[in-house]
């Protein structure tokens, strides 16, 4: 596999599980950073306030480096790490998974707890469409008006490289391996100034 190139998702999945009980929903999610999941699981949190825990892992980074997970309040290593187990078996990475407990009345213990919350986690995955995605960057940048037709020509000349112009900056896309070449075009470009290399 090409090396800006990843398996994962680009939509969200979800499944529901049931244990003694207890009612268990997993919701899983591409993300492209850490506060990307930050941000979903706030709003997990938010629309499933009156949930008993709402347990959650992360993969990011092609090597998969980045990884996390919290276990909301169960006991430790009994939720988040099934979640993350799951996501690291199934070799996707810019992926999040978040599992919302509503509490059954009957305690699962430990072993119960790893099956429920790495069972929902694995049956969003089951759900999931997995695909070959490409790790992309956008570079923005600005022009002036009068020399703007210069990066429009290279544009054109650069098939590899995505444009799109909102309130007058630049984006430009492209896979990551395009993006060294791609700045280094754009310096020779004339009265061009990149706003925004992240």
């Amino acid at each position: 596999m090409p090396a800006d190139t990843y398996f994962g998702i680009t939509s969200e999945y979800t499944a529901e599980y049931k244990q003694s009980g207890s009612k268990f929903y997993g919701f899983l999610f591409p993300v492209q950073s850490v506060n990307d999941f930050e941000s979903k699981i706030k709003a997990l949190k938010t629309q499933f306030a009156d949930a008993t825990h709402v347990c959650s892992a992360c993969v990011l980074e092609m090597d998969k480096s980045y990884q996390r997970f919290s276990d909301d309040g169960e006991p430790n290593n009994s939720a988040g790490r099934p979640i993350l187990h799951a996501l690291l078996s199934s070799e996707i990475t810019y992926i999040g998974c978040a599992v919302v407990r509503y509490y059954g009345g009957k305690k699962l213990g430990i072993p119960g707890l790893i099956e429920a919350y790495g069972g929902t986690a694995q049956l969003c995955i089951s759900n999931a469409q997995i695909k070959t995605l490409v790790l992309e960057d956008i570079t923005k940048c600005s022009i002036d008006d009068s020399k703007s037709y210069l990066l429009y020509n290279y544009v054109a000349r650069n098939k590899d490289v995505e444009h799109k112009v909102v309130d007058g900056i630049f984006h430009l896309r492209c896979s990551k391996s395009v993006t060294s070449r791609l700045r280094n075009d754009l310096k020779k470009i004339n009265t061009l100034v990149v706003i925004d290399e992240n």
